[in-house]
């Protein structure tokens, strides 16, 4: 199983584009599972539903998201296995600039809205 995470700003579009590339991957026969981490409310994973694909959501909570992503990756690697998925995305709400959700040695895609600013990569630092 292959494992990518996707990153960005609130609101940037990190949803709609993993939905897309998905509907293209299940074309290629390709098992697609998603886990969703988001701080207090998501309701992103009725939209991965909707659209049939397999998803996990997890909540900090009081913990940033990226922290929660990192303390829980054992686990959400279980799942994608226990699914027997080809590939798995995770997609954090990617709000620590201290931290990045990225592993080593994992692929990873940060997700920058066109109309957020031309300064935003500065501000983003390690997401990119």
């Amino acid at each position: 199983m292959k494992l990518i995470t996707v990153s960005g700003p609130p609101s940037s579009g990190k949803t709609s584009l993993i939905i897309k590339t998905i509907e293209s991957l299940k074309a290629q026969n390709i098992k697609v599972g998603i886990v969703k981490f988001d701080c207090l409310y998501t309701d992103d994973d009725v939209l991965y539903e909707k659209a049939g694909i397999l998803v996990k959501k997890g909540l900090s909570g009081s913990v940033c998201p990226d922290h929660f992503f990192a303390s829980n990756i054992e686990e959400v690697v279980q799942w994608g296995q226990t699914n027997n998925l080809d590939l798995l995305i995770t997609e954090s709400a990617g709000l620590c600039n201290r931290c990045s959700p990225y592993l080593k040695d994992i692929k990873a895609v940060c997700v920058i809205d066109n109309l957020s600013g031309i300064n935003t990569p500065k501000k983003i630092g390690p997401m990119l």
